[in-house]
């Protein structure tokens, strides 16, 4: 009996990816979470986001632990030895048997998920997002730029999440040994039909609504007109909203504010075992373990999208199978009973959306401006969400995945009485890019960050002041006011109109970008005056001094950018989920009548308790696994 315990101890270890850490504190399902010991911000949420939003590296994917991610790989629905494990042990794997025998199982499982926290901590890095716009008062690092998903310069909000996962599941199962072709030979196929809700449970608050115009030039250059923005954040985040130049909304990463529902075949699963040793007391055997994925593709469209199944992996596997009875009699006995599987999920092409290595943190919803690198790098009139480009055709692969189940069954003439635990856990996913895009074509595209996409060209001339001194001076367009004198200076402009002729204005398209810009704050680089003009985000209607005007930023930098995003800009770890480990107690009590001809129909019920057990690698109760209940009703009958 030691031997066969740490026979069972040594399984469990092998099928723990992450090593086992204490759970944050929490006395409600979307309490925030603790944060990091070293981290001195007040804001909780977001502290990991303040870590991390950036990477130092110069290789973007060594570089710090994205503090969010884009996708999560849950626990298929029907990845479950525990619910396969229960009411029917006594009806296969049966010793002795000169022919062929089987058993056959109808289940019915609802699941519902508890501990949003952990779900909204990996796609968000907390329970809330916060959104102010670039002239919103005391902005903080903490906030998102608001102006990049549509909303005013002026606006504030907020929005709470607390996601929560249901399932129902119709599961079907069937054993055939083959004894009497190969003794101890068998054969399983396990199939789940599934109906599966996914809802973020989004809530908005406005602390300081605002439907503030954008100026003329800020987001829009076809008329070089104010554009009307969002007027809340729903309405930013639908996928569905366009403004000034943004012709595509977006791409990927949509947040719906409404619950998703799918439906179909999860998966199957086919075992082919043997069992070495059978006897009534005992028995030992193993068996390959393969799935074909019957579930629909990832959907990258919008975040948080129902999945089913394993995300169309196949799996390839081996486990093993084994119980030992305790103690008992001709009526009544005690049973350990052991199942576990170990499976590589091999790779297949997925859509992923990520971040930009530089940009951290919610980069894919930034705006990028469209060039024309023709006659030189122009922008071209076109707005595109980040998403748009980020979104990348990947082969994505888990090494390893792991589904183990021990317990207790007690059986007293035809009542079972089953109590166990489960631990099920899977690497964290490995991505390679592919060549084609997703979304996008071969455009060039630069941040946008707070550059305009427009400006007011107007021209520099210098202007007589006093004592035969001249500064370099802004004119409006027309002429020039009297009694100021145009003095023509060849060593600021080679180009001057005549004396008394008109200055012209003119719209045009702004070349700028700023790359060193986050979703999070913009970085600006200061604007300088041209040879002979100057790019201004509103028309003068004085003279004015240009170095009055580059101190007040009115003058915007309008040097074509001289790198574009390229995918090497993409941090792959923040579109690939991580490690997942959960640990689940189960019961099930059930009842067989034993016939005569061995049809031995039986019916039982259960209920479960799955707690998400694995935090992220290198930050403090980073949890991202499933944390669910479920309810169980089980019969079957055997032939």
């Amino acid at each position: 009996m030691k031997k066969f315990l740490k026979l069972l101890l040594c399984l469990s270890i092998f099928l723990s990816p992450n090593a086992i850490s204490a759970s944050c504190s929490s006395s409600s399902e979307c309490q925030t979470l603790l944060c990091p010991t070293n981290c001195d911000v007040v804001a909780c949420n977001n502290c990991c986001i303040s870590e991390c939003n950036s990477c130092s590296s110069q290789d973007c994917n060594a570089c710090c632990i994205t503090p969010v991610t884009t996708f999560l790989h849950l626990r298929s629905q029907g990845a479950n030895t525990a619910r396969e494990l229960v009411g029917w042990q006594w009806q296969i794997n049966q010793p002795f048997m000169c022919e062929n025998y089987g058993s056959i199982y109808l289940a019915y499982e609802y699941q519902r998920s508890f501990k949003g926290s952990h779900l909204a901590n990996g796609l968000f890095g907390g329970n809330t997002l916060s959104f102010s716009g670039s002239l919103a008062p005391n902005r903080t690092s903490l906030e998102l730029l608001a102006d990049n998903f549509g909303l005013s310069q002026n606006f504030r909000g907020v929005v709470n999440f607390c996601p929560r996962i249901e399932n129902h599941i119709f599961d079907f199962g069937y054993y055939l040994g083959l004894d009497c072709w190969l003794q101890g030979a068998y054969i399983r196929v396990h199939a789940p039909v599934v109906y599966t809700r996914w809802n973020l449970r989004a809530s908005e608050v406005d602390t300081t609504p605002s439907i503030t115009p954008f100026p003329a030039c800020y987001m829009g250059s076809a008329t070089g007109t104010a554009v009307t923005p969002a007027v809340n954040i729903q309405q930013a985040l639908s996928g569905s909203f366009l403004f000034g130049d943004l012709a595509t909304p977006l791409c990927a990463g949509k947040v719906d504010f409404c619950r998703r529902n799918k439906s179909g075949l999860a998966d199957i699963d086919l075992l082919f075992g043997y069992n070495f040793c059978n006897t009534d007391c005992y028995h030992f055997g193993m068996f390959a373990m393969l799935v074909l994925p019957t579930g629909p593709r990832v959907n990258t469209a919008t975040l948080f999208s129902p999945q089913l199944g394993n995300n169309r992996h196949f799996e390839l596997g081996v486990g093993f199978s084994l119980h030992a009875v305790l103690c008992g009699t001709e009526s009544h006995n005690l049973a350990l009973f052991f199942e576990g599987n170990l499976t590589h999920m091999f790779k297949n092409t997925q859509c992923r959306t990520f971040d930009l290595c530089n940009a951290g943190a919610f980069s894919r919803y930034m705006l990028l401006k469209g060039f024309d690198t023709t006659n030189g790098a122009v922008y071209n009139g076109q707005l595109i969400n980040a998403s748009c480009f980020t979104t990348q055709n990947v082969r994505v692969k888990l090494n390893v995945k792991g589904d183990a189940s021990v317990k207790l069954a007690y059986r007293y003439c035809g009542l079972g009485i089953d109590i166990g635990y489960n631990i099920y856990g899977h690497s964290h996913e490995t991505l390679h890019l592919r060549d084609e895009n997703c979304c996008t074509n071969a455009n060039f595209y630069a941040i946008k960050g707070t550059s305009n996409v427009c400006c007011f060209q107007q021209q520099i001339a210098d202007v007589l002041v006093t004592g035969g001194t001249t500064i370099p001076t802004v004119e409006p367009a027309g002429a020039i006011a009297t009694p100021q004198t145009l003095n023509p200076d060849p060593a600021v402009c080679t180009t001057f109109p005549a004396v008394g002729s008109a200055f012209t204005s003119s719209v045009v398209p702004n070349n700028g970008s700023q790359p060193n810009a986050t979703a999070f704050a913009a970085a600006p680089i200061a604007g300088t005056a041209g040879t002979c003009t100057v790019c201004l985000n509103a028309p003068v209607t004085t003279p004015t001094p240009v170095a009055t005007l580059i101190a007040d930023g009115a003058i915007l930098d309008s040097t074509p950018p001289t790198r574009f995003v390229t995918t090497g800009d993409l941090n792959l770890r923040s579109g690939a989920a991580p490690a997942v480990l959960t640990h689940k107690a189960f019961g099930f009590i059930n009842y067989t009548w034993y016939d005569s001809c061995g049809v031995n129909p039986n019916i039982g019920v259960g209920a479960s308790v799955e707690v998400d057990g694995g935090p992220r690698r290198g930050i403090s109760c980073r949890k991202v696994g499933l944390s669910q209940w479920g309810i169980l009703v089980k019969g079957g009958f055997s032939f």
